[in-house]
Order: structure tokens, then sequence, then C-alpha cells
């Protein structure tokens, strides 16, 4: 029998350091790993819960040590991104050790490219779930229920509104796609226009406009509800306007490589997250609106602390689930394998429904 050992690899990260401290506090047998040696000791040293806190070294550009790496792991929570560039390695380390896969991805092509290895994964007895963080966990649970108290759902709508910061490994996946701002449309994913779509959410009374956005429910709530047609959107803040009207004029090349240079740039900058004292009063509101085919509409909202608190909590409560065997094999969304309640399970969440609203479409 293989040891229940958990595996977070990016712990050296600014969201990998507070998924190490949670999985602590939590009393998992942890390994902490990443590429540098030497972040790594400093790591170690520094956390005084866990005198002798195991740490592994290595890249993921070495399929061979990546797989030695992961021969007692029992479950890996990947946190080191842009997952766009880091999933399939860990994952296909995975394959081959029979390790569980979780990740802390909102990345929609990550989502989508492991889905469409779901029966490999299955077959070889893993669970793989992308997005176990602030990205997808409320928002899926959300949508999840709304769905099954309501079927019959044709088209979904989230909104978003964050009071928080980022963290420079958030803004640089955020730079790496921007400008590809996507939607569901009978079922396929397709691009739209920056600023293209508005919509009016309930984020607190009054309604509030919010402007399509890229969040990873574009994939996951397909595969949570079949729902074929999904829109995503992000509250319209003055930084998020201005962002749209810069991308209308300038995304080709902010796109290109010596944008996205410039860009990285600018967010080298940046401090690594937010601080302590700004994550105390942060938080963020999701609403998720279906709609029928009559035109019928039903909505629901959530309001959860600090992302990246959240962040750690969720993905070291799922981490832990999979730990003791409570796992589903092949692709999962943390609706699929655990259900909607599993959202009801973390403190600070507040989780209401909004009157049904009978408007034609």
């Amino acid at each position: 029998m293989r040891e229940s050992k958990l595996l977070v690899y990016g712990a050296t990260g600014y969201t990998g350091r507070l998924v190490v401290a949670e999985a602590i506090r939590s009393g998992l047998e942890l390994v902490a790993g990443g590429r540098d040696p030497k972040k790594l000791a400093v790591l170690a040293s520094a956390t005084a819960a866990a005198p002798g806190l195991e740490i592994r070294a290595f890249g993921l550009d070495d399929p061979a040590g990546l797989a030695g790496a992961l021969e007692d792991i029992s479950v890996v929570l990947h946190c080191a991104g842009p997952f766009s560039r880091t999933a399939l390695p860990m994952y296909e380390a995975c394959l081959k050790t029979g390790t569980h896969y979780l990740d802390i991805t909102g990345e929609i092509d990550v989502f989508e490219g492991l889905a469409a290895r779901g029966a490999e994964a299955a077959e070889a007895g893993i669970m793989v779930m992308p997005g176990v963080g602030f990205d997808v966990v409320p928002s899926d649970c959300l949508i999840a229920d709304l769905a099954a108290r309501h079927p019959g759902g044709r088209y979904l709508r989230l909104g978003l509104a964050a009071r928080s910061g980022a963290s420079r490994g958030t803004m640089r996946t955020i730079t790496e796609g921007i400008g590809h701002f996507r939607i569901r449309r009978d079922g396929a994913i397709t691009g739209v226009r920056p600023g293209q779509l508005r919509h009016e959410f309930d984020f607190g009374p009054p309604p509030q406009t919010a402007i399509v956005g890229v969040l990873g429910d574009v994939s996951t709530a397909f595969h949570s509800t079949g729902i074929p047609n999904i829109e995503t959107y992000l509250q319209a803040t003055r930084t998020f306007v201005r962002l749209t009207r810069v991308l209308r004029g300038f995304g080709p090349f902010l796109s290109a490589r010596m944008g996205q240079a410039l860009l990285n740039r600018l967010i080298d900058r940046r401090p690594e997250g937010p601080s302590v004292a700004a994550r105390r009063t942060a938080h963020a509101i999701l609403v998720a609106e279906i709609e029928d085919a009559e035109g019928k509409r039903v909505a629901a909202r959530v309001r959860t602390p600090d992302p990246y608190g959240f962040t750690a909590t969720a993905a070291v409560a799922i981490a832990a689930r999979a730990l003791a065997g409570d796992v589903g094999a092949g692709y999962q969304t943390p609706s699929s394998a655990y259900g909607a309640e599993l959202l009801r399970e973390f403190d600070e969440v507040a989780w209401e429904r909004i009157e049904d609203q009978a408007t034609a479409r």
C-alpha cells in the first residue's frame, strides 16, 4: 500500500506557501516541491510548525526525474503556473506513477486539454481535477446547484466582482491569455472581441454592469452541467473598462512576443501578491444566471472570503479527501466529484438565492 503522502509543487510561490501552511495546519503528510533547492530550504527552515519538512527539488523538463520524484506520492497538488506550460508534464508523470492530479489553474485550455484525456486517466485509476482553488470551486458548485434545481438550462452567464489584489503568478497567467476572450456557443468554445458582450448582474443591489471576460467556467461548467451556451463576465470596474479599451487597440501587439516581454517586466516590478492586511478585507462575489429555452431566468449568488486564502483552504480540503481515497477516476470537476454541497463546508462563504426572473431573453 502506498503511503498517503501529498506533494505540493510550486511550494515556494505566493499561493504555494499559503497552501503549504494550510496543509501543515491540517496535519497532512506533506512534501514541498519545486525547482529551486535554495528556496525550498529557506521555506523548510522558516516553517516552524513542521520541523523537518521534507523537500524535493526537481524540474518539469526531465520526465524520468519527475516520475521518480512521484513514486511514493499518492496526490500531487500542482501550484506552479502558468499551467499552459506546466500542467501536461506533471499530468504525464502522474499517469505513469498512478498519482492523483490536482492543480489550481483557471486556464480554459488546461481544463479542456485534461478533460480530453479523462479516459486514459480513468484507465490508470487516477483522478484528474484541475481548478481546486478559487478557480473554480465556488463558481462550479454554485452553477451545479442552480442547474440541478432548475433543469433544462440552455444559457449560463457567470459574473465575478472581486475585491482583491492579484499575485504576480495570477498576472502572468492573465498576460499570457490577454486578448483571447472566449465563450461557449452550442457546445463549442469560440472567441469574442474585448468588450463585445455586456450583462447586468446583481452583485448586491442595485444590478451592475459586467463585461465579458475569461474565466475557466467556460470549460468546467459545460462538463459539470452540460449547458451548451456559457458566458463569463467581470464587473465593469474603471480598471477593467480601461483594460478592455486598451485591448481593442493594442491587443495584437500585447499578445506578440515583444508585448508579452514588456508586460512581464512590468509584472516583475509589482509586489509578489496582496499583503496579509489586504487579504483580511478581500472578498469576491459570484453570480450565476441560468436561462431556459423559453427565456425564464434563475440566479444565485455566493460571497467568498479572500480568493487566495480560499484557494489554500479549498485545495487542501480536496487534497485531504483524495488522500483518504475519496476520489472519482478520470477527469473531474469539484462538483462532479464531491457535489455542489462541497462549497457549504467552508467557513465565511455566504450562499443565497436571488428571486427568479421570469423575463424574456
